[in-house]
């Protein structure tokens, strides 16, 4: 059985791209949220009007449905990768019973694939996604979700800004200063997941975001800390050399540890790293053993 609040989408699908406002984005992740894991495939999904207002924390007028019906119904979005070029819309029909006061919907049929049995999936909790003010927190979010195994993801500044379908007119100051930052402060102060980014320049352009990713209970969370001692001993390639880490002590910077560092010829140093890129470090290391 599916929490009640969990969404699972797949990884083609957590990319779509097609303007949808914050409240379109949370009734499609509402509705999303209803689907099994034991579903085989789409049935007309529904919701008393009552469990939609507790879900979205918002009462809904006839006129809120009917703009949301309207709006949603016309929209297409875009999946564009390096495997397809598609265009699809979320529902084929949306109902309102006046007198039962149920919301029904049915999903695209196309988009079962992305929706129904997945075995690969980006997982997030629709109560998190619904606390988000900006439309964008809320995407990044499921993004990075993707991600949150690996604890890092590299994206291109370009590919971000179609993904999020960033206003032409901002420049990456303002790119960064009302979506990076809003994202990053809106998550962490209550998600289940939040994150810290590094920018990274070609000359004094910055074409590469790399994000870091770092799971947590929720509300007022702060980096877990894990047991050192396990990564003690271990090979890393770092600075285009080998080295094996003799002690590993947690930072001051959020995120970081500080990594006392052996290298063959029995030099020493010590480097601040980032804890999900060292351990990425360790494990492409462990990959080619």
């Amino acid at each position: 059985m599916n929490s009640k609040n969990i969404i699972k989408i797949s990884h083609e699908l957590n990319h779509f791209r097609g303007g949808y406002t914050k409240l379109e984005l949370d009734f499609i992740y509402a509705f999303i949220s209803t689907i099994k894991d034991e579903d085989e495939d789409f049935k007309r999904y529904s919701l008393t009007l009552k469990e939609l207002e507790k879900k979205l924390e918002r009462r809904l007028q006839l006129k809120d449905i009917e703009y949301i019906f309207d709006s949603l119904i016309k929209k297409s979005f875009k999946i564009n990768n390096d495997e397809e070029l598609a265009v699809y819309s979320f529902f084929t029909s949306l109902n309102f019973n006046k007198k039962t006061k149920i919301l029904s919907v049915r999903f695209n049929s196309d988009l079962k694939p992305h929706l129904i049995q997945l075995q690969i999936y980006a997982k997030g909790n629709f109560k998190y996604i619904l606390n988000f003010k900006s439309e964008y927190s809320k995407r990044i979010y499921m993004i990075i979700s993707q991600w949150k195994q690996l604890q890092t993801v590299k994206y291109k500044i370009d590919n971000l800004r179609e993904i999020l379908e960033i206003p032409v007119n901002y420049d990456y100051a303002n790119f960064k200063r009302r979506v990076l930052l809003v994202a990053e402060k809106e998550l962490k102060k209550d998600s289940d997941i939040f994150f810290t980014f590094e920018e990274v320049k070609q000359g004094r352009k910055v074409v590469e975001i790399i994000f870091y990713i770092y799971v947590s209970g929720g509300r007022d969370k702060t980096l877990k800390e894990p047991k050192y001692d396990e990564y003690k001993k271990k090979k890393i390639y770092f600075n285009g050399r080998d080295w094996i880490i003799l002690n590993i002590n947690k930072s001051e910077s959020k995120g970081y540890v500080d990594v006392q560092l052996l290298d063959e010829d029995m030099n020493t140093v010590m480097e601040n790293i980032n804890f999900g890129a060292l351990k990425n470090m360790i494990e492409y290391m462990e990959s080619k053993k």
